[in-house]
């Protein structure tokens, strides 16, 4: 079981004004943010949010962006130029080749960027096996992407044991569904990270809201 384990505001906004308010809610708590980027294709929804948004807001916090996109290199450069990118994560599920998610992954190792992979609730892990090497953290999703407020799914549980079994190293970074009722479920299956949004952002007390978490 992870002894420590990170947590991450994950910012699903709809657009630059509502990524403002949301981006304020969480700020002055966290140093290390994920941001949430949508198409429209891979996830039904699609927000505007563009680095020129993101970095008046965000110089003094480190950042890692969660594409949620199809056509990911072309999405990945603009994100290049923030310097405050730490890790770019994207789905398997976006990209049908897995050499060009290798290569991909390549090329922002060059850069200094970390890479995450994440999967959707129902892909399997043997899915990403031969793949997973290549990438710094595998973002398991407990929901749907790209929509809030939904249940997380039981189901997801099994997926972060069998992922942590086979690699006992990695960082495992679970999304979406993450509450005071989930939370430690889903720390004692294996993830090393929980990446947290609407459960932040409708608390009124943030501080007290981490501590109901009882991590």
């Amino acid at each position: 079981m992870i002894k420590k384990i990170k947590i991450i505001p994950a910012v699903l906004a709809k657009n630059g004004t509502d990524f403002k308010k949301r981006w304020q809610k969480i700020a002055p708590y966290f140093k290390y943010v994920q941001i949430d980027i949508m198409d429209g294709y891979l996830v039904p929804i699609k927000n505007n949010i563009r680095p020129s948004c993101v970095r008046p807001l965000a110089q003094n916090h480190r950042l890692e962006i969660h594409l949620m996109v199809k056509g990911v290199s072309a999405r990945i450069l603009p994100w290049l130029k923030l310097k405050n990118v730490r890790q770019i994560i994207w789905h398997y599920e976006a990209e049908s080749d897995e050499r060009s998610q290798i290569c991909l992954a390549q090329y922002l190792h060059q850069k200094k960027v970390k890479v995450g992979l994440a999967i959707n609730p129902e892909t399997p892990v043997n899915k990403i096996k031969k793949i997973v090497k290549y990438f710094d953290a595998v973002q398991i999703m407990g929901v749907i992407p790209g929509r809030e407020k939904q249940a997380f799914q039981k189901s997801v549980l099994t997926k972060i044991k069998s992922l942590r079994r086979l690699y006992p190293r990695l960082n495992i970074i679970v999304d979406g569904g993450v509450n005071e009722k989930t939370a430690l479920t889903i720390k004692k299956a294996g993830a090393s990270a929980l990446a947290i949004g609407s459960y932040l952002q409708k608390s009124a007390d943030i501080p007290q809201a981490i501590k109901k978490l009882n991590l």
